[in-house]
């Protein structure tokens, strides 16, 4: 008998293999800008950056003096507290992209356009903080007798989408071996998609009316969350590095 197919596990692989296809693709594109009768090997460099999608490092190809790519990864994890309406969530913010990006040069200079695809991993872990011992949803409060524990994520819907934006600076120019970066752009992943998850507790176990009331409560305040997060579909790009050319 053949095992059923894993939608769950099937998408991240093909959302993969689409991150590859696209950044061979890329690697295509800017072999076009090399120059027919030349014959010189491609500037390399490294670069390390911070910014809003953390501190990563890419190693950078140049091609000709308009074309070069870049292929990198950025990480962080920082904790952010979350306050809504009704509840109080203690968080922290993973952040995880990987790019493959394509740099053109128009003016033959430092200033660049950029296109590519981005790899967003990056999701907000939540846990619910009772407010003098109850939460509340949809304006009824409940004690933590009755709900046990409340978590919760949100993530974007797309975990690899383009990434479109413009910079300053080369980092396999000629001119010299350092270079410093400012690149400003943006990552299309989708409205994120957010998650709660309550426990009912020993005072409203499983199945009593008292526990099916909390979760018809904890839906409706996922909905007001979601509601307000649907317009989150581009993640922001400020990321300035320094570059050695080799």
């Amino acid at each position: 008998m053949h095992r059923p197919v894993s939608l769950r596990n099937a998408r991240p692989r093909a959302a993969r293999r689409r991150s590859v296809g696209i950044a061979i693709v890329l690697v295509g594109i800017a072999l076009t800008g090399l120059p027919r009768t030349s014959a010189a090997a491609p500037r390399f460099a490294m670069a390390l950056g911070a910014g809003t999608p953390g501190v990563g490092l890419s190693l950078d190809f140049g091609f000709s003096r308009q074309w070069g790519m870049r292929l990198g990864y950025s990480a962080f994890d920082l904790n952010h507290s979350v306050n809504t309406s009704d509840v109080d969530y203690r968080g922290k913010l993973k952040l995880g992209i990987a790019t493959a990006l394509l740099d053109w040069y128009p003016f033959k200079g430092v200033f660049h356009l950029t296109a590519g695809v981005a790899d967003d991993a990056t999701k907000l872990d939540v846990v619910g903080q009772p407010t003098q011992g109850t939460y509340t949803f949809n304006g009824n409060t409940y004690t933590t007798q009755q709900i046990g524990s409340l978590t919760g994520q949100a993530k974007f819907a797309h975990p690899v989408g383009p990434y479109v934006g413009f910079g300053w600076g080369n980092p396999t120019g000629s001119s010299g071996r350092v270079h410093f970066l400012l690149d400003v752009g943006a990552i299309y992943g989708g409205a994120p998609q957010v998650t709660l998850n309550a426990q009912c507790g020993s005072a409203a176990p499983p199945g009593s009316p008292l526990c099916a009331t909390a979760q018809t409560d904890l839906l409706l305040e996922r909905q007001s969350l979601q509601h307000k997060v649907d317009v989150l579909d581009w993640y922001p790009v400020v990321n300035l590095a320094v570059a050695v050319r080799f």
